[in-house]
């Protein structure tokens, strides 16, 4: 079996939210929808686990990826490899999906 290698994130990174993408909170998950031309695209919309719903808080335009890390592991019960890992690959498929991206 071939695995696909993963874009690994740098710690120094720094993303912010795509201004395109509003997050509403519906019972206990966070719900991402796209909006194009001023409407929410409905044929692409992201649930959030709690966990992720939290990076995508933190995904600010300030905080570095490593802060971030930093971050889960003091709210968490949860290793600094588990959570980079998780870090990792929620950003890339954030990433992909254009929901966020590299802030200047």
């Amino acid at each position: 079996m071939v695995e696909s290698a993963r874009m690994m994130v740098e710690g120094s990174s720094v993303y912010k939210r795509s201004a395109d993408v509003v997050c509403r909170q519906v019972g206990h998950e966070s719900i991402l929808v796209p909006i194009r031309h001023n409407v929410g695209n409905l044929d692409f919309v992201y649930t959030l686990s709690p966990v992720a719903a939290r990076i995508w808080s933190l995904l600010d335009g300030t905080l570095t990826i490593d802060t971030i890390i930093d971050a889960l592991c003091s709210e968490y019960d949860v290793s600094r490899d588990t959570a980079a890992g998780d870090v990792n690959d929620l950003l890339v498929d954030l990433g992909e999906a254009a929901l966020i991206a590299k802030a200047s």
